[in-house]
């Protein structure tokens, strides 16, 4: 086949089974997001719901007995899925207001300011400050998907970004971060930048994430989606294989153990 064609599409966050209806109104309530529905099917529980800034959040509950979506060897590793949020500063203050964990903010080369916050039931999401929407939703701590909602951490630089390039077919943006040991890749068709690259330590070690925020790359048509995770497999990348219903969603990794997400909804 030709080179697949991988575009971002939102995600999950995942949530433990039992804890489902806690999880809901956790994010109901912290978030400041609206509840669209709730369903129970057969890969499990899952709710939407609204972004008061456009688009939508899902919330996943965890399946033991399906490996794409189960929570054996829970590890955050160094994926981190971004959303935005207006007023980083305020944010932060309300979630120690109420015991949700935060970590001291920093700043990514393009100037955003970042901090990670420990959400329901242990599950690590990287808020992202977006100044330009302070005051357009105040009922909201977060607003919608970050700018660049995906952040992954890589042992060489370089060599990720080569592989980021052949296999999710993406491209180097065109301001170059590198000096500040960052990457910034797009995607190929509306040249959009998406995706931080950040250099390790080469001595890092490798490991598996198996995260509970979870970005999704969706690829169209049901034959084009079984037929990239045959194509994944064909240039020695480990996957597994396709779940849910009618076989719609897989993963993989790349070499340094980041886990990348694939969905279809037919």
């Amino acid at each position: 086949m030709n080179k697949p064609y991988f575009q971002f599409d939102g995600g999950f966050i995942m949530v433990p089974y039992d804890r489902f209806e806690e999880g809901v109104e956790w994010y109901r309530k912290h978030m400041g997001w609206a509840l669209i529905d709730t369903v129970t099917g057969p890969v499990g529980r899952k709710a939407f719901f609204r972004l008061p800034g456009g688009g939508q959040a899902n919330l996943k509950s965890f399946e033991m007995d399906l490996e794409h979506f189960n929570q054996r060897d829970y590890e955050e590793g160094n994926c981190r899925f971004c959303f935005r949020t207006a007023n980083l500063e305020e944010t932060v203050n309300y979630f120690g207001e109420h015991d949700i964990e935060c970590s001291k903010p920093v700043q990514l080369p393009d100037g955003t300011l970042t901090a990670d916050i420990q959400a329901f039931a242990g599950v690590r999401m990287t808020l992202c400050e977006d100044r330009a929407s302070e005051g357009q939703h105040p009922e909201a701590r977060v607003i919608r998907y970050a700018a660049k909602p995906l952040w992954l951490g890589v042992r060489d630089l370089e060599a990720s970004v080569a592989w980021y390039e052949h296999v999710l077919g993406l491209e180097r943006s065109e301001t170059d971060y590198s000096d500040q040991g960052f990457a910034l890749l797009r995607d190929r068709k509306d040249h959009w930048d998406y995706v931080w690259l950040q250099q390790l330590a080469s001595c890092s070690p490798v490991v598996k994430a198996n995260p509970g925020a979870r970005l999704y790359f969706l690829v169209d048509g049901r034959e084009d989606f079984l037929e990239t995770q045959r194509w994944l497999k064909q240039q020695d990348i480990e996957t597994t294989e396709p779940v849910g219903e009618r076989w719609t969603g897989y993963h993989f990794y790349d070499p340094d153990g980041n886990r990348l997400n694939v969905w279809n909804y037919y």
